[in-house]
């Protein structure tokens, strides 16, 4: 009977640790983690991440880390992460964006929860990373599947990937949407955008993204939270039964209908296909160009059959987001050590010259020996010399280190550079800066950038002196009021490299700038009057910041005009061609200068080599841009809780639209 007992007891303790293992399991948190657009990246752009955290378990506060392991076994890795807090029974959202990649480190990040100093799930993330060429298509529609041909309209000399994107789940900071090329709205309520979403959209477009708005029988919920960004102002829905205007350009047939098409009216675009009817015309086709980028608006829903198997569908869609067309280069740090070079070249504090070092040298050896010698012989003292020597050799180490302390100063310092590249008629511009955290001895600090993506500067182990930067994990906090990289460990006298993206509100420029001896219509492409050249002319008025050696460069022609002031008024009237190329970009804005022995012309120059290094792709090709510099970078930043010092450098790119 007591061994039957037993034997029950035995069950029902294994059946109670069973149970109670299978609710702890099952209340452990979750994590659904989507990386870049259905995870596809691009290798040159900052890649999004959207994370839902599920806990149904007890409540947690702690940590959400994203880990990018660095490129080859000397560089540490990354960490991105967010404060959290989840009751029990909650389920939230976050985002990330995480930096860009190359060809020589496309990382795999891991997603981990954490709290109190242990591991409560973690998740490896698959990132499909795209090259320069490639050309990636958002689709967010009741039927993505039925875009899918898309991926067959491909770029010339790359590949063309179609992701599927929930509205809800697009990244809220318009750093994580560069690698997003076309984005499809088709058939979906666009009032889900969120505020910081729409805003990011917009930002997204202006600075070269395309955005293509279907119609068709859903078209008033489409257009109801992108209205204000579209060509035309919809009127209503009506039914057609032929559509041939959209295959003549290639003498091609579509199937008669019925379609449900939108019927609209243009605002601020033009109609780049349209039927004349008796009912005064269906513009099919309507385009807006904003910014740097484009909205297209189709009067149809392109998801429908017969539009997703009509064989010259391809040809269509070529001729709206075009078969060649180039990616738009992004002016940011490309040159991991030109841009350490800059940033250790800190105004103000300069370490001795090799020759004031040797005259120290040769001082200290001279005195402390023969001058020493002879004096003490010619006293007839030669005994003191046991004391005259660390009396000098004190004496000198005093010396030495007070002169060590005086170029280093009493507090830290926090060096930028960045340069801010504003599109055309745009008023939100992309900053990209370098940031070099100095410091007069061995310790480590909080830095605080508002709104932006930190990331390590890369070749920065080419710089060498940058203290460990390649050695100890970089770590980014992620909260509301911006962006926190915490333990920054600095060595005395030590420089501290990262670099720092994001967007910010630029007061415009008043443009008015006309193309002479040439078509507006073919701005800026590469046909010009009769003379094979073309010429600007017009006036412009600088906005609200006052700009030093301020430039305006079109094409392969530049015209230096100084200082300008706040609302300062000229007039351009200068040749352009295209001829321009990038190898001399730093020279053509810096103007002739002893860049080298300048310290201050060499701060700049070795900051523009990083932004434009030679044979590089990136940067102003053939437009019209007025270059200027500032002193106050627009990202505000301080040391969490020291004293600091702010030296801050600002260039200005502002791209000009030139009209007719």
């Amino acid at each position: 009977m007591k061994r039957t007992t037993w034997i029950i007891v035995s069950l029902a303790i294994v059946l109670a640790g069973t149970c109670g293992h299978a609710a702890a399991q099952a209340g452990s948190p979750t994590l659904d983690v989507t990386v870049g657009f259905d995870g596809y990246c691009h290798s040159g752009d900052w890649c999004p991440v959207y994370v839902v955290v599920s806990n149904e378990g007890a409540d947690i506060e702690g940590d959400l880390r994203v880990v990018v392991e660095g490129a080859g076994s000397r560089v540490a890795p990354s960490v991105y992460g967010r404060p959290v807090v989840m009751p029990t029974h909650s389920r939230k959202a976050y985002s990330f964006v995480l930096p860009p990649a190359d060809s020589f480190s496309r990382y795999q990040p891991v997603v981990q929860l954490t709290a109190g100093g242990r591991s409560l799930a973690s998740v490896p993330a698959a990132v499909t990373w795209l090259a320069e060429g490639d050309r990636l298509y958002g689709v967010t529609s009741s039927s993505p599947s039925s875009l899918n041909f898309l991926g067959d309209v491909t770029p010339a000399g790359g590949r063309a990937a179609v992701a599927h994107l929930d509205l809800e789940a697009l990244p809220p900071d318009p750093l994580g949407w560069g690698g997003l090329d076309v984005l499809v709205v088709s058939d979906v309520d666009t009032t889900a955008l969120g505020g910081q979403q729409r805003h990011s959209l917009e930002t997204w477009v202006a600075h070269g993204g395309h955005l293509v708005v279907g119609g068709g029988a859903g078209t008033a919920r489409t257009v109801a939270g992108v209205a204000d960004l579209l060509p035309v102002v919809v009127e209503g829905t009506r039914s057609v039964d032929d559509l041939r205007p959209l295959g003549e350009p290639w003498g091609a047939t579509l199937a008669l209908g019925p379609y449900a098409v939108a019927q609209v009216a243009l605002r601020n675009g033009e109609a780049l296909i349209e039927r004349a009817d008796e009912a005064g015309g269906l513009v099919l086709l309507a385009r807006r160009t904003y910014g740097a980028g484009a909205v297209d608006f189709l009067a149809f829903d392109a998801g429908i059959n017969p539009f997703s198997h009509w064989e010259d569908n391809l040809r269509l869609w070529e001729s709206i987001v075009g078969a060649s067309r180039v990616r738009n280069p992004r002016i940011a740090v490309h040159d991991g050590y030109a841009a350490y070079e800059a940033v250790r070249a800190i105004p103000g504090v300069e370490l001795p010259s090799i020759l004031q070092g040797l005259a120290f040298m040769l001082a200290y050896t001279l005195l402390i020996g023969p001058i020493n010698y002879l004096v003490l012989r010619k006293l007839d003292r030669l005994e003191l010399a046991w004391l005259t020597i660390p009396v000098l050799i004190v004496g000198f180490t005093v010396c030495a280190y007070a002169t060590g302390f005086q170029v280093r100063g009493g507090t830290a310092i926090l060096h930028r550079l960045a340069a801010v590249y504003v599109p055309p008629d745009a008023s939100v511009g992309h900053v990209s800066e370098v940031v070099g955290l100095f410091s007069p001895r061995r310790t480590t600090y909080d830095v605080r950038i508002a709104g932006a993506g930190g990331r390590r500067m890369s070749g920065d182990s080419a710089g060498g002196s940058a203290a460990g930067a390649t050695t100890r994990p970089l770590r980014f906090v992620v909260q509301a009021e911006g962006l926190t990289v915490t333990d920054l460990r600095v060595d005395v006298g030590g420089i501290q490299p990262f670099v720092v993206e994001g967007y910010t509100y630029v007061p415009p420029v008043d443009v008015d700038l006309r193309l002479v001896d040439g078509a507006p219509s073919e701005w800026p492409s590469r046909r010009y009057g009769a003379s094979g050249l073309a010429r600007v002319e017009g006036t412009l008025r600088n906005g609200e910041i006052p700009l030093r050696d301020v430039v305006l460069i079109s094409g392969d022609q530049e015209q230096r005009l100084g200082d300008l002031g706040a609302g300062e008024e000229f007039d351009v009237s200068l040749q352009h061609s295209v001829n321009a190329g990038l190898l001399d970009v730093p020279e053509r804005i810096l103007g002739p200068g002893a860049y080298w022995s300048d310290r201050g012309l060499y701060r700049r120059y070795q900051f523009l080599q990083s932004l434009f290094p030679p044979g590089g792709s990136q940067g102003p090709l053939d437009g019209v841009y007025l270059v200027g510099w500032a002193e106050e970078v627009p990202l505000p930043a301080d040391v969490v809780e020291r004293p600091f010092s702010a030296v801050e450098t600002v260039l200005y790119i502002y791209a000009l639209p030139v009209g007719g």
